[in-house]
């Protein structure tokens, strides 16, 4: 497989590369490489999940730094770069009218292709989350942000759905936050140096909980090559927070519980960036995890009527409460206080050894059964029997 940056259009000019590695936890799931010359910014970004694929871009720059056109081809790690990518994306910015031409397999995509109206700064969406950091590195160049300062971004992606916005903020001389209007408080925080560099990106307070870290150097093609074997040989990695679904029969009731299961990897997880104390967590990943029940069940003097809820958990550095709420159907960070139903006390324990995959299970006990959640080195129960 070659995977290569395309050669500098232009002589004697001055050339920037660098290159990222992001991190979750100590995991790699992205690498990039770029070299940025003369009117050009050109690089590769390689994902590992679902499954790994290489985004190739390359864009013309306008003599302020900001992004005239774009396009980029997306690959699968496996193939080679003159294949026929499996996804192809044109995106072209024309006074205030964005083009955005899409191709999967060669074949025209006019369900993802058209024309968006934008206003003020402009910037294409190569991926979304781990991003490009070289495109933020370039949208931050090209803002020239002093002290206090914010400038706000349209963000251009095929499909129907109206441009987002994002949002650059200069906290600090060596600090910039990026944030959008897609997730509410989401927000990354970068260190740039004097030159304007990104350094990193701390997104641990998003949901994507990564961190991004500007290297000297990386072995580009050999990862790409690990990662093309590990997936000939295993599969595909999917989701870095797998669904799952718990089913149980406690008594008459018939109970299920349906949520996602993220990984330790590495990481201390309560108390952490993870799952922070006293902030209302999804009890997993992804969308809210669904609770349903045929029957109506007693926590304790609380009866809770057959149905479907979402579970939610409050911990604490003293224990942990469990949320039931009546919302159904939402993402796990929409979460809405006033549809709760009851908040219960749920048993805390330490384990010896830590639990790498966050797991729910609903097992039978005495004449009812035992709610239990279970991650890293920490497990939550809360009793229940069947009316």
């Amino acid at each position: 497989m070659t995977l290569c940056v395309s050669p500098l259009a232009a002589q004697n000019v001055t050339t920037a590369s660098g290159a990222f590695v992001t991190r979750l936890g100590n995991d790699t799931v992205a690498v990039e490489r770029y070299i940025r010359s003369g009117d050009k910014l050109v690089g590769d970004l390689l994902l590992r999940n679902p499954r790994a694929r290489v985004f190739h871009y390359v864009a013309d720059l306008a003599p302020n730094g900001m992004i005239k056109a774009v396009t980029v081809n997306v690959r699968p790690v496996s193939a080679d770069s003159t294949s026929l990518p499996t996804i192809s994306i044109t995106t072209m910015f024309v006074d205030t009218v964005a083009t955005v031409d899409v191709a999967r397999s060669g074949a025209p995509d006019t369900t993802a292709s058209g024309r968006k109206i934008y206003h003020g700064n402009v910037v294409p969406q190569i991926q979304f989350a781990p991003a490009s950091y070289a495109m933020y590195e370039q949208i931050l160049s090209s803002s020239k942000l002093r002290s206090a300062d914010s400038v706000a971004y349209v963000v251009i992606a095929p499909g129907r759905a109206p441009p987002p916005s994002m949002w650059l903020a200069r906290r600090s001389r060596d600090s910039v936050t990026f944030s959008n209007t897609v997730f509410p408080g989401w927000v990354e925080v970068a260190r740039v140096d004097a030159q304007g560099r990104l350094l990193g990106v701390n997104s641990t307070a998003t949901t994507v909980k990564t961190l991004a870290t500007r290297v000297d150097k990386v072995d580009f093609n050999g990862i790409a090559q690990g990662w093309a074997a590990a997936e000939k040989a295993r599969g595909p990695i999917g989701q870095m927070s797998p669904p799952d679904t718990v089913r149980s029969s406690i008594g008459a009731a018939k109970i299920e519980v349906a949520y996602s299961r993220p990984s330790k990897r590495g990481r201390v997880i309560f108390g952490s960036d993870v799952v922070p104390w006293n902030r209302v967590w999804r009890t997993g990943a992804n969308a809210a995890t669904q609770f349903t029940t045929s029957n109506d069940l007693a926590f304790g003097s609380t009866v809770l009527p057959a149905g479907k809820y979402t579970l939610w958990t409050l911990p604490t550095p003293t224990g942990a409460k469990l949320i039931i709420n009546g919302q159904t159907g939402q993402w796990g960070t929409d979460y809405d206080m006033k549809r709760d139903v009851v908040r219960l006390d749920l048993e805390s324990k330490s384990l010896p050894q830590p639990v790498e995959q966050f797991t729910i299970a609903v097992v039978p006990q005495g004449t009812g059964g035992m709610l239990r959640f279970s991650w890293d080195t920490t497990v939550y129960s809360i009793p229940f029997t069947v009316k």
